[in-house]
């Protein structure tokens, strides 16, 4: 078992290829690796050669993932912070959960008919056409219709055959995907690299491919980008895609050397996307250079939901980092110019790079009293799990409806203090987030009944202005081991309120032995054939074991959404 420090994606270009430094930006020279196969073609001969036994063995591979300390570093809001907002605590029984359940159906994994295992976290992730769900979880993925059925199931770097590098050659997983709305295709992404000691080691790749069509199942332009190993660059970790008009955003955690070190920043890019969707060789992706802002790393970027185009494309897209010292969101804004090959990260409001926009969210304790870690415990074993409570938790929704335009995100805190409880989910929706002083609409915990723990969310927002979230829930106490679980509201419901829990699937397992990590992620995407309909993906285990976990997909809708 090869053990790795740390999960995420990194980025992918020629092997070789050459940083630049260009006028404070990282310049990042994208190789064109030319249009794939179909796609179903690509995963037929790769069943036939792992049918023969000629393809190499995959690695079972457990990631172990460090907390990213804060680091109250030099660059500072130079911007008003929003009015301070205490967070309110929803412990009382909620209304009655109001959404329709929709499909309910087993995603990649070892419930699905020939998934190879090969590693753990799951890092769930899906993404939702007009017609398909496509979910891929380390290591493989799987095309499916509404209902549930598999219409093909292949390894990720299936999309990469033939490129002739380790995008081809490996198959690391730390998948993510969009459906990009605005442009009707299919983006998929996971990293690569070799090994060294246990460690990641160069070339560090992120393996990017575009689909030529609204079909999944057909062609692929496919591009990689490189990060240099030397310090402060190196293993770009954790990697979050968000569609934005003006281009793919993405953001790492980036870890020094080779093989990868210390913590040494964040990467916050935008990917030439209008080049990608057709194949333009001198597609390139613009950075900022790595280092720490706004105190430390594990930035989500904003992710489009709705036909609606966001308020303004002036101030490029929003990076946000939830701050640990300063109980706050912290807003940036990433303006790349591919024509100039240059990108500014700043508050987007003038402010010197670096800068940001700081929302206080009031006093917070991170889940596991304060540490963020690993402390969810199980029924039946003294295994505890991982909540990943020091970062906000993909996605980072942004829906633009007719001018009132919010960002929406969650992550795990701890709602007894110093108790014995050890997480539950804290959600925000920030309005008007462009402006130099957004509101701070909803801040909230969800404890209904202040019982369970709850972690690992993904929430978002229909077309009507309703929300909901979907997450991971057990209790030892009770007997409940982790299961999948969703929670709502309507657009009229007081603020700061979700209401009554839904359980997607009960689990059956706890995860024993010394794997702790549950997932790195989920995600909730809503339908772009309704705008109304959620959908969700979450990791959870048939039986008591460790690696064989599962993961279930499940959608949802409210009355009145049409």
């Amino acid at each position: 078992m090869i053990k790795i420090f740390a999960a995420g994606v990194s980025a992918c270009l020629a092997s070789g290829a050459a940083l630049a430094q260009q006028a404070d930006t990282l310049v990042l020279p994208m190789q064109y690796l030319g249009v794939s196969q179909p796609l179903y073609t690509m995963a037929l001969q790769q069943r036939n050669l792992n049918m023969r036994g000629l393809l190499p063995p995959t690695e079972m591979i457990q990631r172990h993932g460090p907390l990213i300390t804060e680091l109250e570093v030099a660059t500072k809001s130079t911007s008003p912070s929003a009015p301070v907002s205490a967070s309110y605590e929803q412990k009382d029984a909620p209304a009655p959960f109001a959404a329709v359940a929709g499909a309910n159906f087993e995603g990649p994994g070892a419930g699905m008919p020939g998934f190879n295992l090969t590693g753990a976290p799951p890092d769930t992730t899906l993404a939702v056409g007009p017609s398909h769900v496509v979910a891929w979880v380390n290591s493989m993925f799987a095309i499916m219709t509404k209902t549930g059925t598999v219409l093909s199931l292949a390894n990720g770097n299936t999309l990469f055959t033939g490129v002739g590098n380790l995008c081809a050659t490996s198959n690391r997983g730390d998948p993510i995907l969009q459906y990009d709305r605005l442009a009707d295709r299919w983006v998929m992404s996971q990293f690569a690299f070799n090994v060294s000691g246990g460690s990641p080691a160069a070339p560090y790749l992120q393996c990017i491919a575009v689909s030529t069509t609204n079909n999944p199942l057909g062609a692929y332009h496919r591009y990689t980008i490189t990060f240099d190993s030397t310090t402060p660059n190196g293993f770009n970790d954790y990697g979050k895609l968000g569609i934005f008009p003006d281009g793919y955003y993405t953001s790492y955690n980036v870890f020094g050397g080779t093989p990868a070190g210390g913590f040494t920043g964040v990467a916050l890019c935008a990917s030439d996307r209008l080049k990608m969707l057709v194949g333009d060789p001198t597609a390139t992706t613009l950075c900022a250079p790595v280092t720490t802002y706004g105190g430390g790393g594990s930035y989500l970027p904003a992710d489009v939901d709705g036909s609606t185009a966001p308020i303004t494309v002036a101030q490029g897209n929003i990076f946000a980092r939830y701050s640990i010292g300063g109980a706050s969101l912290r807003l940036l804004k990433l303006k790349p110019n591919f024509g100039a090959g240059t990108a500014t990260l700043t508050d987007g409001l003038g402010g010197a790079p670096g800068t940001y926009v700081n929302i206080p969210v009031g006093p917070t304790t991170l889940a596991c009293n304060g540490a963020g870690g690993t402390c969810v415990p199980q029924p039946g074993t003294a295994n505890k799990l991982d909540t990943l409570g020091d970062r906000l938790m993909y996605r980072l929704a942004y829906r633009n409806r007719g001018g009132v335009d919010s960002l929406m995100v969650t992550h795990s805190v701890d709602p007894d203090g110093s108790g014995a409880r050890a997480a539950t989910l804290r959600w925000y929706e920030v309005r008007s987030p462009f402006a130099a002083v957004p509101t701070l609409f909803q801040n909230a915990n969800y404890d209904p009944g202040a019982s369970s723990d709850r972690w690992m969310g993904s929430v978002a927002m229909d077309k009507m202005g309703n929300m909901m979230i979907g997450y991971s829930v057990a209790n030892a106490a009770a007997g409940v081991k982790p299961s999948i679980a969703v929670a709502g509201r309507l657009r009229t419901d007081l603020r700061n309120r979700m209401r009554a829990e839904q359980t997607l699937i009960t689990g059956g397992g706890s995860q024993t032995g010394t794997l702790t990590r549950w997932g790195d992620y989920t995600t909730m995407q809503i339908d772009p054939a309704d705008d109304c309909t959620f959908w969700f993906i979450g990791q959870y285990l048939a039986a008591d074991g460790t690696f064989n976990w599962r993961s279930r997909i499940g959608s949802y809708k409210f009355n009145g959404c049409s």
